[in-house]
């Protein structure tokens, strides 16, 4: 497996995917936009919906990363303002997708490919673990009231739904962290410990 020739390949999926959309892109298509040849692609992916399994597997990792590194700040901090630094990074995520084109919220759903919708999935049960193991911390510093931490990940996830593709692509960038702050104040006042 040659890494460089994946990342080659991979980079010129996204392009095609995220300006033109899946049903009008092939593998061809992506061979030529790489600089190879249709059996050079299938050497390292099986297929289109592989290529777009892998494509959808970076972005939510990426996503994922950047939100596990807002969790561990420098000590001591708050455990609601890493929830905020969490939230923040996750949404940032979701956001950078629309810079990639007029399908590129199509690579994080999954829309008509069930590998990256299991991949999806996968991201959100990660997603929810985080959120859980940071509101169980905050449980037991006395910083919060959490009685289910997983019940309550579920929740926060939930009521921050609009600041995730494609709801967060009809948002103005600008307004976007004054958006997210004043949802965070409302959901920790639900979570303060009384």
């Amino acid at each position: 497996m040659d890494c460089l020739r994946r990342t080659q390949i991979l980079d010129a999926a996204q392009r095609l995917l995220c300006h033109y959309g899946p049903a009008k892109t092939t593998v061809a298509d992506i061979a030529r936009e790489a600089g190879i040849g249709v059996g050079t692609v299938y050497l390292e992916f099986s297929s289109k919906e592989s290529i777009a399994v892998e494509l959808a597997r970076r972005h939510h990792d990426a996503i994922l990363a950047a939100m596990r590194a807002a969790a561990q700040p420098p000590a001591p901090t708050p455990h609601a303002e890493r929830l905020l630094h969490v939230l923040r990074a996750r949404a940032e995520g979701f956001l950078r997708m629309r810079e990639l084109g007029v399908h590129g919220v199509e690579l994080l759903r999954g829309r008509g490919c069930a590998g990256a919708c299991e991949v999806q999935r996968g991201f959100q049960g990660h997603e929810r673990a985080l959120i859980e193991a940071l509101l169980r911390a905050g449980g037991d510093a006395g910083e919060f009231h959490v009685d289910d931490p997983a019940a309550l990940a579920t929740a926060v996830l939930q009521a921050f739904i609009a600041f995730t593709a494609p709801a967060i692509h009809n948002l103005d960038p600008g307004q976007l962290p004054g958006e997210l702050i004043r949802l965070h104040a409302l959901v920790l006042r639900g979570l303060a410990r009384r």
